[in-house]
């Protein structure tokens, strides 16, 4: 029976291998000025208006045309035209707007009535920094929501072979145009990213053949990166040399210095964090954390952290953190260098000294534990490898190598407030219980081979800009040894991950099986599978409402597992049905959540308005037939809202109840906290990892 759903499993993963993959799926660009010439059209009808759109497009050459499609929503009173054109003079990526019978859309009555609260609040001092406090200056009529894909490299590419002649760098502040005092005074503290930080990112120079893919890579790139909240690339010709171009960076900076903070309830436990993560222009990060005991009137500790996103233009990530901060005490540094180019390489070092308190869970034939425990271990994590572009298969070969060494300084023993404790209570760490606390080195490799692009697109994981969502596999085997003061053996694995657009939405799988073997006891042990497969629609309805319908669905089986920590698994925010408290053990866990999103066309002052409903189903225990199994599920529903214009993240309120086998279970009934944003899954390859049990 076990085998039967491993079957079923890998067809579910192996699906989007099948499915035809949409190379691009409505490509956007803008037309030259001089071509896209908007007519007063408030006289004639919506089709009239449309066929003198696209008599517009007729009058274009061939040449000049590359791909073209139009809609228009009369209900929405705008007609808008996508394009995709190649012209001697410029490319550049957006849409033209021909307005339909009303003169003023409804973001132009929106931006109105902000105007005339900027207006007002300059008569008052007080007001005027009340404004300038939490409205945002608009930037020309916000993100608009487009849920088409885009293939940036396609419309790149007509420039593919050109000589890259010469780099141009344009930063804007955060606040441009700058209208109140404040915004000024905020421009004038902040210190705008330097050419050097985005420069340090580029994976072209002058000189080089102009390379779609490259281009786009280097600019999901930068608007990854924190500190920047917006960047474009625009190409043109050399004047006089049509087999030259230049390339113009545009980069708009996000306000980097912020504050956090957390209180624990009534144990009296705050935490206060500030940070900047543009600091003094380098685009690195710093940050410092203070710790206290507002009832015991005693101080926690200090945590300070310097994070280098690109040192040096080398690609290598480097970052450096040391403190305390109530239970926890750390100090280590990280270097890392990753897959970026199809052909590169990839290195990476960790080195780390921990003291923390861990909540431990396990349940076996001698006893139950869930406690706190003081844990203090050292750690050395060492990977390197390389990858090899295979032009013909239009894919990467790699290997990858890793060294993890990890020593316990201490034995693992109950956490209490004084230190050292007046009865300390150790977990017990022996031959079959406890594994995870076991001394060890780990030598892992892996070989493989991965492709990924990415195609633009927005309304999926964010809400109302654009998003760059990766399409593509990677298939790898991985292997070593383990060699613990318990228990040694042989490890094998094999993990498979493929995703891309289709017919019917974007798929995502990844299905990942390995196990290690004791060879003198000649028998395997702590063997693991993990199912994960992801979907969402296209975006439906033709009416004012979209809706996008997103379905997850993770399976996890552990065997030949040992007794105590993670040994067996429970339900997790990550993995299980959201908001669950209460959680019990088992080896075999199925998740299904499943989400339905209305974005709707209502904007009150500004505020974008989706409505959600959501439905997890989880099934957990230690029957290998899963469904037999005690099952757990959550339901509910929440608003999200957003607007451009204000400071604020999004607001996310959701209601919802928790229930199972035997009824209701512990609830807080409702919650309110900024959206959770999902992360996309990536294919490029990492470290060696052993299958995850958590």
């Amino acid at each position: 029976m076990r085998f039967r759903g491993y079957i079923v499993g890998a067809a579910w993963i192996l699906l989007p291998f099948f499915l035809p993959v949409l190379a691009a799926g409505r490509p956007t660009a803008v037309v030259p000025l001089a071509a896209a010439v908007v007519q007063d059209t408030t006289t004639v009808s919506d089709r009239a208006r449309i066929r003198a759109g696209w008599r517009r497009l007729d009058a274009l050459t061939p040449d000049s045309v590359f791909v073209a499609s139009g809609i228009c929503d009369t209900s929405l009173t705008i007609c808008d035209f996508s394009l995709a054109a190649r012209h001697p003079d410029s490319l550049g990526i957006g849409t033209w707007m021909v307005h339909g019978r009303d003169s003023l859309t409804q973001e132009e009555r929106t931006q109105r009535f902000y105007d005339t609260l900027r207006v007002r609040s300059e008569r008052n001092g007080f007001w005027r920094f009340v404004h300038g406090l939490i409205i945002v200056p608009h930037s020309g009529g916000g993100v608009p929501l487009k849920p088409e894909i885009v293939d940036e490299e396609a419309l790149y590419g007509v420039y593919d072979g050109r000589r890259i002649d010469s780099i141009e760098f344009v930063r804007k502040s955060v606040f441009e145009p700058a209208r109140s005092y404040l915004e000024k005074g905020a421009n004038a503290v902040h210190v705008t990213t330097g050419v050097r930080a985005v420069r340090r990112d580029l994976l072209f120079r002058e000189g080089d053949a102009f390379d779609a893919g490259t281009v786009v890579r280097y600019k999901q790139l930068l608007r990854s990166r924190q500190y920047i909240a917006d960047a474009a690339i625009e190409v043109r010709p050399v004047p006089g040399d049509p087999e030259a171009v230049i390339v113009r960076v545009v980069t708009r900076d996000s306000w980097s210095i912020s504050a956090d903070g957390s209180i624990r309830g009534l144990t009296g436990q705050v935490k206060g964090m500030l940070y900047d993560a543009n600091f003094l222009g380098t685009g690195d990060k710093l940050s410092y954390q203070l710790s206290l005991d507002w009832r015991k009137k005693k101080y926690e500790g200090s945590m300070f952290q310097y994070y280098i996103p690109n040192l040096f233009g080398t690609f290598y990530e480097a970052s450096l953190r040391g403190g305390r901060s109530f239970t926890e005490r750390y100090y280590g540094a990280a270097l890392n260098k990753k897959f970026i180019q199809p052909h590169d390489y990839e290195i990476g070092a960790v080195l780390e000294n921990v003291r923390n308190a861990v909540y431990v869970r396990y349940e076996s034939p001698r006893d139950t534990v869930s406690a706190p425990y003081m844990l203090h271990y050292n750690n050395l994590d060492l990977w390197g490898g390389k990858s090899w572009y295979l032009p013909d298969a239009g894919s990467s070969f790699y290997g990858i190598a890793r060294f993890d060494y990890l020593r316990y300084l201490d034995p693992p023993r109950i956490y209490e407030p004084e230190d050292p404790p007046r009865n300390p209570v150790e977990l017990p760490v022996e031959e079959g219980m406890n594994p995870y606390f076991y001394d060890r080195i780990l030598v892992l490799g892996s070989l493989g081979l991965y492709s990924e692009r990415f195609l633009t697109t927005s309304l999926i994981y964010g809400y109302g800009y654009d998003e760059y969502v990766a399409t593509g596999y990677r298939a790898e085997t991985v292997f070593g040894y383990l060699h613990s003061e318990h228990r040694s053996g042989c490890y094998g694995g094999l993990a498979l991950r493929a995703g891309g657009f289709t017919p019917m939405g974007y798929f995502m799988g990844d299905l990942s099986v390995g196990t290690f073997y004791d060879l003198r006891a000649r028998r395997p042990f702590q063997s693991a599978l993990n199912v994960r497969l992801d979907y969402f629609t296209n975006m439906l309805g033709r009416g004012r409402f979209k809706v996008r319908q997103f379905a997850s669905l993770n399976y996890l089986n552990g065997w030949n597992r040992a007794d105590g920590f993670y040994e067996a698994v429970w339900f997790t925010p990550q993995s299980g049905p959201r908001a669950m408290h209460d959680s019990p053990l088992g080896r075999d866990r199925l998740v299904l959540s499943t989400e339905t999103v209305v974005f709707t066309p209502w904007q009150p002052l500004g505020f974008r308005i989706a409505l959600y409903g959501f439905g997890d189903v989880g099934f957990l225990g230690y029957d290998k037939r899963v469904f037999r199994n005690d099952w757990y599920a959550t339901v509910g529903v929440g608003i999200r809202l957003k607007n451009e214009m204000l400071v604020f993240g999004t607001i996310q309120l959701s209601l919802f109840v928790n229930f199972g086998k035997r009824g209701l279970m512990s609830n807080e009934w409702i919650q309110l906290t900024s959206e959770q944003r999902m992360q996309p899954m990536r294919y490029i390859p990492g470290k060696p990892e052993q299958v995850s049990f958590r």
